[in-house]
């Protein structure tokens, strides 16, 4: 007879996901996404070429991209906890985080509304590349550009 030193590992995971609501990465994972999907609806009311106004194809299939990130983050990141991976689980949910908050400032500056200048200046000097050549529509709801990537 084997006798298990630590708990079982469905009380482990279990435990784990209890603890997701005392998290502050996954808080600040949180409200990074709640703030994206607010500045991303209101952002369409503030567009001044009508491509980039509000668009109902866009809406749900966003919505539902939304869904799933938080959801595979939800349970990927308990998960990697349970088996010993705690910085890649920090790592994990960290840059998903970024690219949350980097959208937020992408449409708080598309939007014209005020950043401090030193925020300003993080931003274009390390993180933000002009993307002349990238244009939404020409891509699905997956991320797939539509119609083949015929230029590169």
């Amino acid at each position: 007879m084997v006798e298990l030193s630590a708990a079982a590992y469905h009380v482990q995971a279990f435990n784990q996901y209890q603890r997701l609501i005392d998290d502050k990465w996954m808080w600040a994972f949180t409200i990074a996404m709640i703030f994206d999907l607010i500045t991303g609806m209101i952002k369409p009311y503030y567009a001044h070429k009508t491509s980039q106004k509000t668009n109902s194809s866009k809406g749900i299939p966003g919505l539902i991209k939304h869904m799933v990130v938080y959801l595979v983050v939800a349970i990927v990141y308990p998960y990697l906890y349970t088996i010993g991976a705690q910085t890649m689980a920090t790592t994990f949910l960290a840059a998903f985080t970024y690219q949350y908050a980097i959208s937020v400032i992408e449409n708080w500056t598309e939007m014209g509304w005020w950043l401090p200048k030193s925020v300003m200046d993080f931003f274009e000097a390390k993180l933000a590349k002009d993307q002349q050549d990238y244009n939404p529509a020409d891509y699905n709801f997956l991320g797939k550009k539509k119609g083949g990537n015929k230029n590169g």
